[in-house]
């Protein structure tokens, strides 16, 4: 009795998960403007179902803001949502790298993750970095951080950031913590600022 109860769950779950992948989730990222995705090196367009972005403009040259995003052993010190950057290999970190890192979200806790990153472009200022915790088809999530010139605006430039998500899993995100997730990202870059511009004074 017990092992029909267990195979009528799983039934149940396999249909549920069927119905949410090949009925509500096109439904669901149909629903949304483009502008709600963006894709990243690694989730193309098709693939990404929702984009959590923030920018904020800071009082430090390019450089600056870059050298400090890209200090992966320093992340403790100026954030709140990510620390703890560790890599599988020694040396200075490439695309190509993997390791963990500690991630948190205000009503979610702190989880530790495995990643990659996936682009490190020292001249155009940008880098990303994919999860890998899951496999693609349940949750994959991909955030790319660019610093970029403010034009006419001497000793300042503006930080951007967003994360895409992609798989099966995604769309419980969508449904449940976009706010939650926009939330901590603007936090964070909020937080950059304030670290770079103190250290400025």
């Amino acid at each position: 009795m017990a092992r029909t109860k267990i195979y009528l769950y799983a039934a149940v779950a396999i249909f549920l998960i069927v119905f949410l992948f090949f009925f509500l989730a096109p439904a669901v990222r149909n629903s949304l403007a483009e502008q709600s995705y963006m894709e990243t090196p690694t989730i193309p367009p098709a693939k990404a179902v929702w984009t959590s972005f923030a920018s904020i403009r800071i009082k430090a040259t390019e450089d600056e803001v870059f050298d400090v995003i890209t200090k992966f052993d320093d992340y403790s010190s100026w954030s709140s949502s990510i620390s703890d950057y560790k890599f599988d290999l020694p040396g200075i970190p490439q695309t190509g790298s993997h390791g963990t890192f500690k991630l948190y979200f205000d009503g979610f806790g702190s989880r530790t993750a495995t990643f990659r990153i996936t682009l490190l472009d020292r001249q155009r200022k940008r880098i990303a970095q994919r999860t890998t915790t899951y496999p693609r088809w349940l949750l994959g999530g991909e955030t790319v951080q660019e610093v970029v010139p403010v034009e006419g605006s001497n000793g300042a430039c503006e930080y951007r950031t967003y994360h895409t998500i992609e798989g099966l899993a995604a769309y419980y995100l969508l449904m449940a913590a976009t706010e939650e997730l926009a939330e901590t990202q603007q936090k964070s870059a909020g937080e950059l600022k304030a670290f770079i511009e103190r250290q400025k004074r």
